[in-house]
């Protein structure tokens, strides 16, 4: 058989050698004691486990809710805080939890509202869960008995959570046409004062990608770096009046990555940092190559450039930069999407791995240590360091072999001479955890 002249074996050999290439080798755990310095939220989504982005089969095991815990240290047994059923959804970036230091509220972002009733498959998981609306505040004052202090309704698929440094003002993207841009007040922690923006760049045709999909506040001032359309960046500066808030454009919107998802702003807040994972549409999200790194030079008169861009590995949603300010991480999926049963056509789908990166604070520029490091675990979405940039928490969906998975789980990683050393432990958590944060 030929297909364009080329022959249907020689296509499949092609496709063999392909798949090949695309495996990932497991770094071995080894017997070193984690210290991460810090606490650590974790959020999960029990409704669906993550073949279902394939093949909507969701396998809910009874019991097991949308979950918000606390870590104080690493002793699960002792130092867990009471977790809180929260709604929100793996159908988002890793952006939706916030912490609020002055008040010790921490602010979840519902993109897709739970699912109710016994259905155990849907056609598409993007546009069959319910439109989240709310952001849930949680008072963690007393963090043994914490408890749900507000459930705001601010938009529609909240895309993510941002409070300015002065914890007075709170922003949100959403897909509310002509209200994509939210900017909240908070008053002793609570939201008052929504107000909608929108801009003309927004698209409202590709209700898969358009809109504000996430947004970061500047580590000092009120200026945003907003995830335009999944493809652009653009900045804003935000002033308050009187009780009136006005948003500024910096400079031009940027055109930045084919696909990204999440940005950090470097502690020196000379520079945006952003996760381009390389996307496609249809097939290819089975052909796409390696993710980047893209370091944007900020200027806050309008002159941001694009200073350097750094392959890390497949589908880096997920990353953070540490505290220091001298490395980023990135947790990439890789295809851990894909079912275990009747996928066997698409690559890099049994391993995941993460990518070690240096950042050079004088330039912005990026350098990849070493290679990827793989490990088991499907959809590992979201990576943080911890205070003193030594141990890194990465955030694990499930087992990938177990089609009613209970758990999730998060491993604990070691920073060690420019070279990550895996550590054998690791807090179970409830199935679909899929967003850290460290807490300081």
């Amino acid at each position: 058989m030929k297909i364009t002249g080329i022959s249907l074996g020689f296509l499949l050999a092609l496709f063999s050698v392909w798949h090949l290439a695309q495996g990932q080798s497991i770094a071995p755990s080894q017997n070193v004691s984690p210290d991460f310095k810090g606490r650590l939220l974790a959020v999960s989504d029990a409704d669906m486990i993550a073949g279902a982005y394939a093949n909507g089969e969701l396998n809910k095991v009874a019991g097991i809710e949308d979950e918000l815990l606390l870590f104080d240290g690493l002793d699960d047994a002792s130092n867990a805080k009471k977790g809180l059923h929260v709604s929100n959804s793996v159908i988002s970036w890793p952006a939706i939890l916030e912490w609020n230091p002055t008040n010790q509220f921490a602010y979840v972002a519902e993109t897709r509202a739970v699912h109710t009733g016994n259905a155990q498959k849907m056609g598409n998981v993007f546009t069959d869960f319910p439109i989240g609306k709310k952001i849930t505040v949680v008072d963690y004052t007393n963090a043994k008995s914490p408890k749900i202090v507000q459930e705001k309704e601010v938009g529609e698929n909240i895309q993510g959570v941002s409070i300015n440094a002065s914890g007075t003002l709170m922003v949100s993207g959403s897909t509310a046409i002509g209200k994509e841009l939210v900017v909240m007040g908070l008053k002793k922690g609570r939201i008052e004062n929504v107000r909608y923006f929108t801009h003309e760049s927004i698209s409202t045709k590709d209700t898969g990608n358009g809109g504000i999909r996430t947004i970061e506040f500047h580590p000092t001032k009120n200026i945003i770096a907003a995830n335009l359309n999944n493809t652009h960046l653009i900045f804003f500066k935000i002033t308050e009046n009187k009780g009136t808030i006005t948003l500024s454009q910096l400079g031009d919107t940027m055109e930045v990555a084919k696909r990204w998802s999440v940005g950090n702003w470097h502690p020196s807040g000379k520079y945006f940092i952003l996760s381009d994972l390389r996307w496609g549409n249809g097939l290819g999200q089975i052909t796409h190559g390696k993710g980047k790194l893209i370091s944007v030079g900020f200027d806050e008169g309008g002159n941001h450039k694009i200073i350097d861009k750094e392959k890390v590995g497949l589908s880096p949603e997920g990353f953070d930069i540490s505290p220091d300010g001298n490395y980023a991480v990135t947790a990439n999926m890789r295809r851990t999407w894909a079912p275990k049963k009747g996928f066997w056509f698409v690559p890099a789908r049994k391993e995941s791995s993460l990518s070690l990166v240096k950042i050079d604070a004088d330039t912005g520029t990026l350098t990849k240590v070493g290679k990827d490091y793989g490990f088991k675990g499907a959809l590992p979405e979201d990576a943080v360091f911890d205070l003193e940039n030594n141990t890194i928490a990465v955030a694990v969906y499930h087992d990938r072999k177990e089609e009613f998975p209970k758990e999730g789980w998060i491993d604990f990683w070691e920073v060690q001479d420019d070279q990550l050393i895996k550590t054998d432990k690791r807090l179970k958590v409830a199935r679909g955890v899929h967003n850290l944060l460290l807490i300081k």
